[in-house]
């Protein structure tokens, strides 16, 4: 009992004396709630884009409809001229939804029959869900609130612009596919290179004809495989298990797939040459992998995030690996739609795998 004893307190002076290790293992926690509470603990738990097209010549009660609708401080409100413009920005999700107010509106809202047309993005079931919702909530608590009537307001849903409304497993697959350009190109890659340094291997190589850079090709190109049959295994069994209804684009998902992963492997790299030690590297690797998952779209649409948060993500190269795999997959995207997250995808790969040769390179020499 005494060794036993023993080697746990050897064990856990060890981990004390690791400030890196410590670090990432008090920072993930704290990381991991301050993200909920910075996400789910709000009173309004998400903002979206919607446009509004207002075709009424009597201005006065549909601005105090929108005004009431824009005062529930769930959605920022985009005004088009006309239905074609507000389409095509739901058409590309710069809009979740689009309500269109047609002409003679005031005159029949006096008549108590009155209609308005709700356009909703259905290729995401949550969003749809809440912006349809708390829109018609909004309609009643106008007529109601402010005009003293019994809903004489008719809200017609309308089918998607973008396509028919997709189903949960739809939505989650293309997000569960962005999990291997987390967690196996990142993790992979950051132990490829901390690992070889803890076992000296490196200096052996540096005594050989190798030339360092060499080793560091080899390993990417090692990283990139075990990434392909992650992808491989995970897609197949989405496919056989799930069975979605999805487009399965290969030749335009492949590339999406190997920038995004190329990213992954460079943040790995980074990672890996900043560490001191195996386990804090990995650590660092795995809380940061953790972490992004809640900025980058895999479970639920950006735009759940606080402002500021959202401005976090959009600048995370992950997120634009997310959004083009949805749009192929959900949207039936082509490679125009998705051109700018995949030119997004390469710069930050070249970039940020530059960075990581250059690193690479200074820890060699040292």
């Amino acid at each position: 009992m005494n060794s036993t004893i023993g080697i746990a307190v050897k064990d856990t002076k060890y981990f004390f004396r690791e400030k890196g290790t410590l670090f990432w293992t008090i920072a993930f926690p704290i990381l991991i709630m301050l993200l909920f509470t910075a996400i789910f603990g709000r009173e309004i738990p998400f903002n979206a884009n919607i446009g509004i097209v207002n075709e009424d010549d009597q201005t006065s009660l549909t601005e105090g409809m929108i005004s009431v609708i824009n005062n529930m401080g769930l959605f920022t409100i985009k005004n088009f001229t006309t239905r074609a413009e507000a389409l095509k920005e739901l058409n590309e999700t710069k809009v979740r939804a689009v309500l269109i107010i047609p002409q003679n509106f005031s005159q029949d809202l006096f008549l108590h029959h009155a209609n308005v047309s709700l356009i909703v993005d259905g290729t995401s079931p949550d969003v749809a869900q809440l912006v349809g919702n708390a829109i018609k909530t909004s309609v009643v608590a106008y007529c109601k609130g402010v005009l003293n009537y019994t809903d004489p307001i008719v809200v017609d849903e309308e089918l998607s612009f973008v396509g028919q409304r997709v189903g949960y497993k739809e939505n989650i697959v293309p997000g569960m596919l962005c999990y291997p350009l987390l967690f196996s190109s990142m993790v992979v890659s950051t132990g490829a290179i901390v690992y070889e340094r803890e076992r000296g291997t490196l200096k052996k190589i540096r005594a050989s004809p190798i030339r360092p850079i060499n080793v560091l090709i080899g390993k990417t190109y090692a990283a990139l495989f075990q990434t392909a049959i992650a992808i491989l295994i995970m897609a197949v069994l989405a496919f056989t298990l799930l069975a979605p209804a999805l487009n399965w684009n290969v030749q335009l998902l492949a590339i999406v797939m190997f920038l995004g992963a190329m990213n992954g492997i460079a943040l790995g790299l980074i990672i890996s040459c900043i560490g001191r030690a195996p386990q804090e590297a990995s650590n660092a690797a795995v809380t940061i992998a953790v972490v992004l998952q809640f900025f980058i779209g895999m479970y639920f649409p950006i735009e759940y995030l606080p402002a500021y948060l959202q401005e976090i993500g959009k600048v995370i190269p992950m997120t634009y690996a997310a959004q083009a795999l949805r749009d192929i997959m959900v949207r039936n995207a082509t490679l125009n739609d998705v051109a700018f997250p995949i030119v997004t995808l390469a710069l930050s790969a070249t970039i940020l795998y530059g960075v990581g040769v250059l690193l690479y390179r200074r820890w060699v020499e040292k």
